[in-house]
């Protein structure tokens, strides 16, 4: 473990460069100091430099155009098929709003006094999955048929575990976001404290499947087995992928130890059920609600597991100090990571059972970290491209940035723009070419050069895209 902790010190910088050397010039720039630099590039180098891209590419999260077609029909009558699985009347169906408000009630201001066993409850499971499971269904299969390859890299005949799993959410949501992933033969470990929310949800998943399937799919489905119990529960079998969805804010919302504590705990819990030979990638997805408490645990999480030897595969652009780590004892007004899109696309049967249960969304948000970390051969990979760069400082050369905000106006300024995470710490984005990216879009944008200015309010560089 110490040697990958040096590792990760020689490849990142202090205050998160991804590339050293690069960043530590920038650095040097920020105090005035003189930094090696090449000679200039002559006459006309200047306009030429005005003239670059301002954004060199873009790419979004949380949109929906990626969503399979053969997906967004099961998603937009997900509460039908749900309640044919369950098995709902048609009086149940009338009382379903009152159940949702009353259940949304347990798990909001009456959180302290709810019972830890509620999802047994049949009137509960069915509210939380006609209304919770649906919305999550909805942001996650938006977050899942966005990620990277590499975040999901499940092989076949691979082993996968869900932990604080209810009604197979997560997993159901994987599966209509992910095509590639469908023909491959996964077992999945779903655990989960309530065997009751463990055996609906695993009815759901084979019946969202057989749906895939009568539309032309070609994909088994997955092999479920269910493990009743709490997260530290034995699983024998190592995995190559772990994910855990909207479960650490229950398991850790009546804890009295600090959640820096509870991170480093739960992070090597996960870790001890993921492959861990260093023959394989291993990958850990975490994804909470959108909400400070919340955001201020995957950052944590996140930070535990680069300790670990992980590297956040997304949102992050970089692996060095989280600037948007959430609101500290020493930072009370601090940025925390989230992100949101407008349910204006939301199934339209969704919208209207919010509406009737007292529970409009017209925003819906999330917060999530993948973490990965890669076989040895990656590694040295990676590590040798890595070496190779270091010394490098081109014209051309990129800085990776993800918008973490909506749109700002900033009348003193009088101009508007957008807070981003970077391997240079919190920026202000200003929008000076009318990109317009939205929330949680990842850019790379021109390297800055010479010393940024700093937005008084939040002490962020600011940076023009």
């Amino acid at each position: 473990m110490e040697k990958n902790s040096s590792n990760r010190e020689q490849k990142y910088g202090s205050e998160g460069g991804m590339k050293e050397s690069r960043a530590q010039r920038f650095m040097k720039r920020e105090k005035g100091e003189k930094a090696e630099k090449k000679a200039p590039l002559g006459r006309g180098t200047h306009r030429h430099a005005e003239r670059r891209k301002s954004v060199f590419s873009r790419a979004e999260i949380l949109g929906d155009k990626k969503i399979p077609d053969d997906a967004r029909d099961i998603i937009e009558n997900f509460g039908d098929i749900a309640a044919d699985v369950m098995g709902l009347s048609s009086k149940q169906r009338v009382f379903l709003a009152a159940e949702i408000r009353k259940l949304s009630h347990k798990l909001t201001d009456e959180r302290t006094t709810r019972r830890v066993g509620y999802m047994n409850d049949a009137q509960s499971v069915s509210a939380y999955i006609s209304y919770f499971m649906w919305w999550n269904i909805v942001r996650l299969t938006r977050l899942f048929s966005s990620l990277p390859k590499k975040a999901l890299d499940i092989p076949d005949g691979g082993i996968a575990i869900d932990i604080g799993s209810g009604p197979l959410t997560a997993v159901t949501a994987l599966y209509l976001a992910r095509p590639e992933l469908r023909s491959r033969r996964i077992t999945w470990y779903c655990m989960d404290i309530s065997q009751n929310a463990l055996a609906q949800g695993e009815e759901i998943f084979l019946s969202v499947a057989a749906k895939i399937l009568s539309k032309g799919g070609k994909a088994e489905p997955w092999r479920i087995i269910r493990v009743k119990g709490a997260i530290g529960t034995e699983i024998k079998e190592k995995a190559s992928l772990v994910t855990c969805a909207n479960a650490f804010n229950e398991m850790i919302q009546n804890e009295t130890m600090p959640t820096d504590f509870l991170a480093k705990k739960y992070s090597g819990t996960i870790e001890s059920y993921l492959e861990g030979d260093g023959s394989k990638p291993a990958t850990a997805i975490l994804v909470e609600p959108g909400d400070p408490h919340s955001a201020r645990f995957v950052s944590l999480m996140r930070d535990a597991f680069i300790r670990r030897g992980f590297l956040p595969v997304s949102p992050c652009p970089h692996a060095g100090e989280c600037p948007m780590a959430g609101r500290t004892q020493g930072k009370r007004d601090g940025k925390w990571c989230n992100f949101a899109f407008s349910t204006d696309g939301a199934p339209d049967k969704l919208l209207k059972l919010s509406e009737k249960a007292g529970l409009p969304k017209e925003r819906a948000s999330l917060s999530f970290v993948v973490c990965r970390k890669d076989s040895a051969e990656e590694a040295e990979k990676k590590r040798a491209a890595e070496l190779e760069k270091i010394g490098e400082e081109r014209k051309d050369a990129r800085l990776r940035i993800r918008i973490a905000s909506d749109f700002i106006k900033l009348p003193e300024l009088h101009k508007s723009g957008y807070y981003a995470c970077s391997e240079l710490g919190l920026l202000l984005a200003i929008d000076e070419s009318g990109a317009r990216p939205k929330n949680g879009e990842s850019l790379e944008i021109p390297y800055p050069q010479g010393k940024l200015a700093k937005d008084k309010k939040s002490g962020a560089r600011i940076v023009s895209i």
